[in-house]
């Protein structure tokens, strides 16, 4: 079924870390133009006593944009991998595998409320999701957006197809949710802004079983090309697979260089 949504991945892909994908940081914010594309693509190989590791991804993200219309694709492919050489029987260990393709369609209404439909195929060997699909709609609200701060929220309805690891467990889920999220950003002055988007997702039919993304980005602005970055990403899943555990976070620090 992999093969179904990997064209997608292989000509729109997107770095993806979670099982709930934050679609709102993937937003393309400039105006002046009606088309508009960003792609990435990278690759890193080393070897060491410890072994070897390679490192690849690609990242994509497109709109189009025409009066109250606007589509939004987007895609991505990330692998990390380690073998051992040194061991000629050595299976090469994954510590990430996942790709997903996304599309996204806005209708805007009026000032604060904008109609969202969407669909999206994905896949995560170490989330030990074989597949998933989703199609949803509902509405957007603008609560607030000014040049130093915004504040967005969402609630739409979603149908799920999943089939999980391992496969003899026949674990195949056909869930009705509710995607919710807040979205926020706020320059807090010339140097420092923040953005922040959560998402709640309940399954309608037990509100026992839910999924919570929650991310954080810190921006300090060191010069026009440098920028300080922390990025805090917590995820929750009341029902994951068998394996794998209900919360996971990633927490990171580092450079932006913008030349």
């Amino acid at each position: 079924m992999r093969m179904l949504i990997l064209p997608l991945f292989v000509i729109f892909p997107i770095l993806m870390i979670a099982q709930v994908v934050n679609t709102e940081k993937l937003r393309l914010t400039g105006k002046e133009k009606d088309f508009q594309t960003v792609a990435d693509f990278n690759f890193g190989l080393s070897r060491n006593k410890a072994g070897q590791t390679l490192r690849l991804g690609t990242q994509a993200r497109l709109e189009y944009e025409r009066k109250k219309s606007k589509w939004i694709l987007l895609g991505a492919y990330n692998l990390t991998q380690f073998l051992n050489v040194d061991d000629p029987d050595a299976v090469p260990k994954n510590f990430a595998n996942n790709a997903f393709g996304h599309l996204r369609y806005n209708r805007k209404v009026n000032k604060w409320l904008t109609w969202e439909a969407f669909t999206q195929g994905q896949w995560d060997e170490i989330q030990e999701i074989d597949i998933r699909y989703l199609i949803g709609t509902g509405p957007r609200f603008r609560v607030k957006e000014t040049e130093e701060s915004h504040l967005f929220l969402g609630a739409l309805y979603m149908l799920e197809y999943e089939e999980t690891s391992p496969e003899e467990l026949n674990n195949i889920n056909k869930d009705q949710r509710l995607s919710t999220y807040l979205s926020a950003a706020w320059l807090v002055n010339e140097m420092i802004s923040i953005n922040h988007v959560t998402y709640f997702q309940p399954n309608l039919a037990d509100f026992n079983d839910f999924r919570i993304s929650s991310e954080t980005n810190l921006s300090v602005k060191i010069n026009d090309y440098v920028a300080l970055k922390t990025y805090f990403q917590f995820i929750y899943d009341s029902r994951p697979p068998i394996t794998v555990p209900e919360s996971m976070y990633v927490l990171t620090n580092g450079l932006s260089v913008h030349f």
